[in-house]
């Protein structure tokens, strides 16, 4: 059952398992327009999702990440989201150990490629508007198609559109949600992935 876990400030988990992922909220132009239109699209009792304006795959055992930037995918220390809060999504005995070679694998490949900023308006105007448009540069990744693409690779969110997804999908997924009254977030009760993507 897959499951996650809140890291404040100052705070690191002591134990990682590649093919797990995280989700945080960024602060930069980018993060502020996904949460500006994943609270659009995310209201009422999903208003607890449309925190979350970025997500990393996990790679190794140290918590090395790759993940999507405005600067392009890259690879990364767990250590540079100390200062803020993350939640770390276990995937649990659900996601096989093969699945996860193959997520990381696929995660590690994109290493280098470009941001895909047409891919993230795409993403955006179908959150606003309920219009599908998807808007794809060749190599060019979100860190949430990336996430979802890796998550697929592995045999996960078989019914998720990676083109059209952003980190409110996957926290409403898999019930990471922020409490705004508090300003924390809420560990999340062990929850079922699979066909997760597919569920109203």
């Amino acid at each position: 059952m897959a499951h996650s876990e809140r890291y404040g400030p100052g705070e690191t988990a002591s134990q990682f398992d590649p093919g797990d992922f995280i989700l945080a909220h960024r602060h930069n132009p980018m993060a502020w327009l996904i949460t500006f239109a994943q609270k659009v699209r995310f209201g009422g009792l999903d208003a607890v999702y449309a925190h979350w304006s970025h997500c990393a795959l996990i790679v190794d055992e140290g918590g090395a990440l790759v993940e999507a930037e405005t600067t392009g995918v890259r690879r990364n220390p767990i250590s540079r989201y100390t200062q803020d809060t993350y939640h770390l999504v276990r995937l649990g005995s659900e996601f096989s150990a093969e699945g996860r070679k193959r997520a990381v694998d696929y995660s590690n490949a994109q290493v280098g490629q470009g941001f895909g900023y047409l891919a993230a308006f795409g993403a955006m105007i179908f959150l606003l508007t309920g219009v599908p448009l998807r808007l794809m540069r060749r190599k060019h990744r979100i860190c949430s198609g990336l996430v979802v693409r890796a998550l697929q690779q592995g045999g996960l969110l078989k019914g998720a559109d990676p083109d059209l997804m952003l980190p409110a999908d996957l926290a409403k997924i898999y019930g990471v949600r922020w409490d705004e009254e508090k300003g924390v977030a809420k560990d999340s009760p062990p929850h079922e992935a699979g066909d997760a993507a597919t569920r109203p």
